[in-house]
């Protein structure tokens, strides 16, 4: 399960089953524009019915039943409904490690290519239908929890991401294909370090020197992986922990601060303004938690 506030979706993502981290869920979108978010699992959208909007950062998507959007590891989104035909959405989230284990390629339509990228799906009608026929079944394999749905689930998620693997394919050469698949798993030790160690000054001199690669080199890699510039990548990743900290302790917001890796407050509190639009201290009263049952 998530955890969900008025205004905001609050993380980490919660599942009830560590051994199988994915969960599928029936969402309908408010018919408000609310602030974006993001989160460290993988995501997908199947739109049922009505009509509404998909925001990603600066760019939208008008939304119609059928439709299927993608999202990415930390990227910011938010969908919303049409006033007078609010949508209804199968969502699932799912841990990135469940594809690593079985075969990293699968996680190349997620997370590489961002220049390629699009979060809305295209294909052809028969691929199409056959992704929408499986997101409804890992929908009803989650709510009816029968015999052997375990494994029905994490056999419905492999099988969505190898379509999304051969769509992801057509849509490149075969020389930019290689060449991304060997980059995306050169540079993935590297994103995992950042992601363990945003806490510490980590830094491009430091990655250098423990995965051998030249800062200029590391730096392009960073960039073509996560659509993000170095710097910008791990600010990231240090705020998103603090608006976890200040969601759901009460812990003061000196000691988020320093336990984020930020060096001073003043830098702290620049950074949050820049990427969340408000300070630590107004982001904390807006947030109301629904734990749930």
């Amino acid at each position: 399960m998530f955890q969900r506030k008025e205004t905001q979706m609050i993380l980490p993502i919660l599942y009830e089953d560590k051994e199988l981290p994915l969960h599928a869920f029936k969402w309908t979108p408010s018919k408000d524009l609310e602030p974006q978010h993001h989160h460290n699992s993988f995501e997908m959208g199947l739109c049922l019915s009505g009509r509404g909007h998909f925001y990603f950062a600066e760019t939208v998507y008008p939304v119609e039943p059928g439709d299927i959007f993608i999202v990415n590891i930390l990227e910011n989104h938010i969908a919303k409904s049409d006033l007078d035909h609010p949508c209804e959405f199968i969502f699932f989230n799912f841990d990135a490690e469940l594809l690593a284990k079985e075969e990293p390629e699968l996680m190349v339509p997620f997370r590489y290519f961002p220049f390629h990228f699009r979060n809305r799906l295209q294909g052809s009608r028969e691929v199409m239908e056959s992704l929408r026929l499986m997101i409804e079944q890992m929908y009803e394999e989650q709510s009816r929890k029968a015999p052997g749905h375990k494994t029905a689930l994490k056999s419905l998620l492999l099988s969505i991401c190898v379509a999304l693997l051969r769509m992801s394919k057509e849509d490149i050469s075969n020389v930019s294909w290689s060449n991304g698949v060997h980059n995306y798993v050169y540079i993935r030790p590297v994103l995992e370090y950042m992601e363990q160690h945003y806490q510490t000054d980590v830094d491009l001199a430091l990655l250098s020197r423990l995965f051998h690669i030249s800062q200029s080199h590391l730096s392009r890699l960073i960039l073509e992986a996560t659509g993000r510039k170095f710097k910008s990548h791990m600010i990231t990743l240090r705020i998103q922990h603090a608006k976890r900290l200040l969601a759901v302790t009460t812990r003061h917001v000196t000691d988020v601060c320093f336990d984020c890796g930020f060096q001073s407050m003043a830098t702290f509190y620049r950074n949050f303004k820049e990427y969340v639009g408000m300070s630590p201290e107004e982001y904390r009263r807006q947030v109301i938690i629904i734990v749930p049952k």
